[in-house]
């Protein structure tokens, strides 16, 4: 039990602490950038997605790294709260439910797919640095 709580606890402060970027960095970028697209949340999907990728792959690299507070505070804590799956679906659906049909697809499918290669660069980015 113990073990379990350390581990909720962990991940609990990793999401605070992403949450709070993510909330900072969507405010920033949302700033800089105006339109009807959701560019924020997609750049915070993309940013996260490669560092996950990048982390995971030095997690694989170093021994030191496998004790699991680590992994779990910056994979499923603050890379889980900093990305936002139920955002990006929600600003997805606002954009169908006012018409902007081609913007919806834009955000679906350009999400996705730059999510993924993102995360795999990150993973290759790590195996260059790490091997």
């Amino acid at each position: 039990m113990g073990i379990e709580l350390k581990a909720v606890l962990i991940v609990g402060l990793g999401s605070f602490f992403g949450g709070s970027l993510r909330y900072l960095s969507v405010i920033w970028i949302d700033r800089k950038v105006d339109g009807d697209f959701p560019l924020a949340i997609l750049c915070v999907n993309i940013v996260g997605s490669f560092l996950i990728g990048l982390l995971t792959q030095s997690f694989a690299r170093y021994v030191w790294m496998h004790d699991t507070a680590l992994p779990l505070f910056l994979t499923v804590g603050l890379l889980g709260g900093y990305t936002t799956f139920s955002t990006f679906s929600l600003q997805t659906l606002k954009l169908l439910q006012t018409g902007n049909w081609s913007l919806a697809a834009l955000n679906a499918v350009g999400s996705v797919i730059a999510c993924v290669l993102f995360a795999f660069a990150g993973i290759k980015l790590g195996q260059t640095i790490w091997g």
